[in-house]
């Protein structure tokens, strides 16, 4: 008797790709909340349109990387949906580093053709690794925590934990 996978090892599982004749790209997935579970979403809406966008910006040269999206969301399993976004914006930006990088090794096109390639493959990058700040920024922030060691309140004195905030000045203060 086999047993169930559990959501950990669910959400590990890839969706599975494949184009019809006429070119559309058909999702096969495992339950019908596989790719809301990948990308960390709270909709399946949000996550369908995800998968989408990213197909999308992958344009018709890059059916070979949709299996790389999915992994990359396995691989930094996102937490929400901004979270997700990024993943796919990585992604994205990734393959067209790398098809920037492979135009430009394979081209015979001269100095000026290599020089904008090489202009392309950088801002690309200085993207990527922007990319990759955000999504760090936005989890520490998600996951910053306080932590209170030893508080000493000697007698007669108050101790506050918690969020102090200062109202201001009323009206009737002089």
């Amino acid at each position: 008797m086999s047993q169930l996978p559990t959501e950990a090892q669910r959400r590990r599982r890839t969706p599975v790709f494949s184009t019809s004749p006429d070119g559309a790209v058909n999702i096969t997935t495992n339950c019908p909340d596989q790719l809301r579970e990948l990308f960390g979403t709270q909709t399946r809406e949000a996550a369908f349109s995800l998968m989408h966008s990213a197909i999308s910006a992958l344009g018709k040269s890059g059916e070979n990387d949709r299996d790389l999206l999915a992994a990359m969301a396995v691989e930094i399993e996102p937490r929400d949906g901004i979270e997700a976004m990024l993943v796919v914006q990585m992604t994205a930006t990734h393959t067209a580093m790398t098809e920037m990088t492979r135009r430009m090794v394979d081209t015979s096109g001269g100095y000026q053709v290599r020089e904008s390639l090489e202009r392309s493959i950088t801002r690309l990058s200085r993207t990527y690794l922007a990319q990759i700040k955000a999504l760090k920024k936005h989890r520490a922030k998600v996951q910053q925590t306080v932590r209170v060691e030893r508080v000493t309140v000697k007698s007669g004195g108050q101790a506050v934990v918690g969020n102090v905030q200062h109202g201001g000045r009323s009206q009737h203060e002089g």
